[in-house]
C-alpha cells in the first residue's frame, strides 16, 4: 500500500511515517525544504515542496504516481496554530492560517482525487475547537481554517460515488509534543493524546477501508 504523507518530518508526521512504515506500508513523504528531507534517513521516497503552491503539489502527486504505480492513501498533517479573540484578530492573521492549514491540504487533494485508486483513502486534520464554539473563541484564525478542512472532506465524501476516494477528518484534543509542553507547563500532559495512538488509529482504517468514518475523534482524555 503507497502512502502520501506531507509534512513527514513534523511531530504527527514522523509518527505516521514510523508506524506505517512498521506496518509494511510504503512511503511518499512531503518536507517544506531539502534540509529536513536530509535529515531524515528513513527508507522512504522522499520531496521538497513548497505546498503553498498549487502546480507544484500537482507535480509531486504525479510524480508518486509516476514513481510508485498507485496511491492507496494520503496523510496530510501540515499546518500550525494560532491564538487569538475576534477582538484582536486580523484579517491577515486568519488568511495566514488559511494558507498554512487549508490551502497545503487543498492543493494535495485536488490532484489526489484523480490520481488515487477508487477505494483510496485521505486523512485531513482538524482541530477540536471546530467543534465546540467556546474553544474557538480563542483561537478564531486558527479554527477558521479547521472549519475548511471539515468542509472540504465533506464535499470529498459527497461526491464519492464519482471518484471513489473516502475522506476522513482527524480531530486531536492537544497532542502530547515538545512544543505544546513547553507552551503549556502546568497541563497535565498524560491526558494528551500521543502522536504515535492517532498515527495507530489511522493505519488501522487504512488497513479497514470498509470502515468509513467522516470524524474520528482522538482526545486522549481531555474532556
Amino acid at each position: 500500500m503507497n502512502i502520501l504523507v506531507s509534512g513527514a518530518n513534523g511531530n504527527l508526521g514522523t509518527a505516521v511515517v514510523d508506524t506505517l512504515l512498521n506496518s509494511g506500508k510504503q512511503i511518499f513523504g512531503l518536507y517544506a525544504n531539502e534540509d529536513q528531507l536530509r535529515k531524515d534517513k528513513r527508507p522512504i521516497q522522499k520531496e521538497s515542496i513548497d505546498l503553498t503552491k498549487p502546480d507544484k503539489a500537482k507535480d509531486v502527486v504525479e510524480k508518486m504516481y509516476s514513481k510508485m504505480g498507485a496511491i492507496q492513501g494520503a496523510v496530510l498533517t501540515v499546518g500550525g496554530f494560532a491564538m487569538g479573540k475576534l477582538q484582536e484578530t486580523s484579517s491577515d492573521e486568519i488568511h495566514s492560517q488559511i494558507k498554512l492549514n487549508f490551502d497545503t491540504a487543498y492543493h494535495l487533494v485536488q490532484p489526489l482525487l484523480t490520481k488515487m485508486k477508487k477505494g483510496g483513502q485521505i486523512f485531513l486534520i482538524g482541530a477540536k475547537p471546530v467543534l465546540n464554539i467556546d474553544e474557538l473563541k480563542g483561537k478564531l484564525a486558527y479554527g477558521l481554517s479547521k472549519q475548511l478542512i471539515f468542509t472540504l472532506a465533506e464535499v470529498i465524501n459527497a461526491d464519492s460515488k464519482n471518484h471513489g476516494i473516502n475522506c476522513s477528518v482527524i480531530v486531536p484534543s492537544i497532542i502530547d509534543t515538545p512544543s505544546n509542553r513547553k507552551s503549556m507547563p502546568d497541563m497535565d500532559f498524560s491526558a494528551w493524546v500521543k502522536p504515535e495512538e492517532i498515527a495507530k488509529t489511522i493505519n488501522f482504517y487504512l488497513d479497514n477501508p470498509y470502515l468509513k468514518q467522516a470524524i474520528i475523534k482522538a482526545y486522549g482524555n481531555v474532556e
